[in-house]
């Protein structure tokens, strides 16, 4: 993935930022770990803002391959196929900045795409049904 180093640095940032906010309780110079703290949230900024450049353009591009998905039966196969394919696309891994989860529901949600999932017999696998998608709330 082309953005893996800037999400690597972006959790390592906001591991230190907890940990500065931990040690701010045992210790006594709290503007200094303040400024750090500020200053490790400006680099991180940054980093986001590099991380999510080109959303708007790989959205649009990911929505006209999911608009072909509608209404089909999508079994494990095809949600992996899918979620690589949107990783490929975004070129990042997890789907919101600082977060572990990179897995498919994620995406979708990110992606404000309604869906179903139905229990499918005889497999530990459920099948997806993509249903449509939700109008972005700013």
């Amino acid at each position: 993935m082309k953005s893996s180093a800037i999400e690597k640095r972006i959790v390592k940032i906001d591991q230190a930022v907890q940990a500065m906010n931990i040690a701010k309780k045992y210790l006594t110079n709290h503007d200094e770990i303040k400024a750090v703290v500020l200053e490790l949230n400006r680099e991180r900024q940054l980093l986001v803002n590099d991380l999510y450049r080109d959303d708007k353009q790989n959205y649009t591009t990911v929505r006209e391959h999911l608009e072909t998905l509608i209404d089909k039966p999508l079994d494990a196969t095809m949600q992996k196929e899918l979620l690589e394919y949107i990783k490929e696309v975004f070129g990042r891994q997890a789907a919101t900045d600082g977060k572990t989860a990179t897995g498919l529901n994620a995406w979708l949600k990110k992606l404000n795409v309604t869906c179903e999932w139905k229990t499918t017999p005889d497999s530990d696998w459920a099948t997806l049904v993509l249903t449509g998608f939700k109008p972005f709330q700013n």
